[in-house]
């Protein structure tokens, strides 16, 4: 299967795709936000991977409609909606303390016939959220690797609590002979777990602030030329940056390697290919 140029994409609420980032061969990532004033207040960012054929989502919600349409446009197929954990502002569902409508998530992407992925820590929050039932998640641990993309594209699990029970971080790193050298380490998506300058709150159901830090100590040891793409952008452009600008610009994220030294801590899992997303 051919593969075309990768770039990620900020989609504003009244401004065309702009390219932000080329890796050179390998799949596309899109990278956009919903319309949805109360989500352009908080940033909230959503992801679809593609490899020319195939696609998947990362913390599809809020505009699924979009997302479908964008998939339609480009002649894809939505194979799977991973989640980097169960927070209605990234799976859709009902808002905590609200009386509106259930917001557009994998509730709608089940309809669809789409696999929904999630860490197995999350699916009872998840099920609560959505009211889809627990067999309805494909749920996953550390060290799985999905290779629902193919082989070019392994996209590796992190186990990363703390924002919640069960959150987890997406490792892509693509394997072929034309990665430009930006994006040679790969791309690393932490949901809440890890901002550009800041990190997920701890104080909701389920998050401990010791449990983050040692997330965060086992996420910087990722190297240093990784890609980070977080679950929420608070800051100025970019909305993007590596692992060892992270380092220097997140606090939590200094203070959280000098508590709990990566050495210390449970080493990352490496990229391993399975032959189907359906062994997991």
């Amino acid at each position: 299967m051919p593969l075309r140029a990768l770039g990620v994409f900020l989609a504003p609420a009244a401004a065309a795709a702009a390219a932000v980032l080329d890796c050179g061969d390998l799949p596309r990532y899109a990278l956009a936000r919903s319309r949805d004033f109360f989500s352009l207040r908080m940033y909230s960012l959503w992801y679809i991977i593609d490899n020319g054929a195939d696609a998947v989502s990362v913390d599809a919600a809020w505009d699924i409609a979009r997302l479908q349409r964008y998939v339609e446009k480009q002649g894809l197929k939505l194979v799977a909606g991973l989640y980097t954990h169960g927070h209605f502002d990234h799976i859709g569902g009902s808002v905590p303390g609200s009386p509106a409508s259930p917001l557009p998530g994998a509730t709608e992407l089940h309809r669809a016939k789409v696999p929904l992925f999630l860490g197995a820590g999350d699916i009872d929050a998840a099920t609560l959220q959505t009211k889809l039932g627990a067999d309805t998640w494909r749920p996953l641990k550390e060290g799985d690797t999905l290779s629902v993309l193919g082989d070019e594209l392994p996209i590796l699990v992190i186990d990363s609590p703390g924002h919640t029970i069960g959150g987890v971080t997406f490792w892509l790193r693509g394997t072929g002979p034309g990665v430009r050298a930006e994006c040679a380490e790969g791309m690393l998506l932490t949901g809440d777990t890890l901002f550009l300058k800041n990190v997920g709150r701890t104080d909701l159901p389920g998050g401990d602030s010791t449990t983050l830090l040692r997330s965060l100590s086992r996420l910087s040891a990722t190297p240093e030329g990784v890609q980070v793409l977080p679950g929420h952008s608070y800051d100025a452009p970019p909305r993007r940056s590596t692992m060892g600008t992270v380092r220097s610009d997140c606090g939590m994220m200094r203070s959280a390697v000098a508590k709990f030294p990566p050495a210390s801590l449970p080493p990352l899992p490496s990229h391993r290919i399975q032959t189907s997303s359906e062994e997991l």
